[in-house]
């Protein structure tokens, strides 16, 4: 059923009725069996086209072979349909300008003649709108296959860029504890513990040794404790900046200059879940489609925006188009606030602007 709803099948049954009909019409009027070789060779033409993709001015040959052959056979004029539905139905209608002219030198003008032609025509005509609609059809099915399935793409992008937020921000957040225990509580306990042994020295008595060695116990086993969870609660895994340069360091393809400046603690964690993403697709592109010899990578973070830029060497078609994976990033940045953007005019750049001060006013 799937066949009957394509056009080339409806102009194969009209080639194959083309043909029956030339061998009725030959076997009517008595042909020779020289002009029946112009009903073979027709036979050939068609099972080409059915076979191969033969180019559009072949008609032109079918023109040919029913010219040479309508002064010994005036029915091969009608062979002229064949030749008429191919061209019109392949959008090729210039092709089929000397069928008038074949038609008036032989004087085969009738009215029957004409309209027969007409109809083939009009046939010829239907089968190539019938086969653009079809083509515009599933031109636009593949499109909205191709948006939906873009947009499932992005759906898991945002899924696995919201799990890394969320996981960066707790190794963020342990990060700042374990900071702020080491730098306060930490140095402070420390200090304590050496004034009570400085003291210790300075004192006598058996109960005020007994309570200072008791304080310094405490003391000790608290050191003790804070420095262990100090120890365990610094994340193991690279975040934010840190995640930036070691992707640049571990580049092997060519040699990549990473630049910095600002202050990155400034940079919101659910930033980071963009920029990373931004790097790898920027580095995988160079590794996969550019001959650059060295890559540049800029980060720069001031009280309003961050910016990272991506910049190789390489040559790049300007009539390139981005992938899907750059145009998920272009959708993330401005659903940021911010903006990428790709340059291919020299070597090829992404650029990647985020704003930073609306959130930091929220906070």
């Amino acid at each position: 059923m799937a066949k009957l709803a394509r056009p080339s099948f409806y102009m194969g049954l009209w080639r194959i009725g083309g043909l029956f009909f030339l061998t009725v019409l030959w076997f009517i009027e008595n042909g020779t069996r020289g002009t029946f070789v112009l009903v073979m060779l027709l036979a050939i033409m068609a099972a080409l086209r059915w076979r191969i993709q033969l180019p559009g001015w072949t008609v032109l040959i079918d023109l040919c072979f029913c010219l040479l052959f309508s002064p010994f056979w005036v029915g091969s004029l009608y062979g002229l349909a064949l030749p008429l539905v191919e061209s019109l139905w392949r959008g090729k209608p210039y092709y089929c300008a000397p069928i008038p002219f074949i038609v008036f030198a032989n004087g085969a003008a009738t009215v029957y003649f004409v309209v027969f032609l007409l109809s083939a025509a009009l046939f010829g005509i239907v089968l190539r709108h019938w086969q653009q609609q079809r083509t515009s059809f599933w031109r636009e099915i593949d499109q909205e296959r191709k948006a939906r399935y873009e947009l499932e793409r992005l759906k898991l992008d945002l899924l696995q860029a919201n799990s890394e937020t969320a996981q960066m921000a707790e190794l963020t957040e342990r990060n700042r504890i374990a900071r702020d225990l080491h730098d306060h509580l930490g140095h402070d306990l420390t200090g304590a513990l050496l004034a009570l042994q400085a003291y210790e020295q300075c004192q006598h008595g058996e109960q005020a040794e007994k309570m200072f060695a008791q304080v310094k116990k405490r003391l000790t086993r608290s050191t003790k404790r804070l420095r262990d969870t100090v120890h365990d609660m610094t994340p193991v895994a690279l975040i934010g900046e840190q995640t930036i340069e070691s992707i640049t360091e571990n580049f092997t393809y060519c040699p990549v200059s990473y630049q910095k400046s600002g202050n990155m603690d400034s940079v919101p964690v659910y930033l980071w879940s963009l920029l990373i993403p931004c790097l790898k697709e920027a580095l995988t592109n160079v590794a996969r489609h550019s001959d650059a010899t060295k890559v540049t990578v800029h980060l720069d973070v001031t009280e309003t925006i961050v910016r990272l830029s991506i910049q190789d060497n390489g040559t790049c078609s300007a009539q390139s188009t981005d992938g899907s994976g750059l145009r998920n990033l272009k959708i993330r940045a401005r659903a940021a606030g911010g903006s990428l953007s790709v340059n291919r005019s020299s070597g090829y750049s992404i650029v990647c602007v985020l704003p930073i001060q609306e959130r930091k006013e929220a906070r």
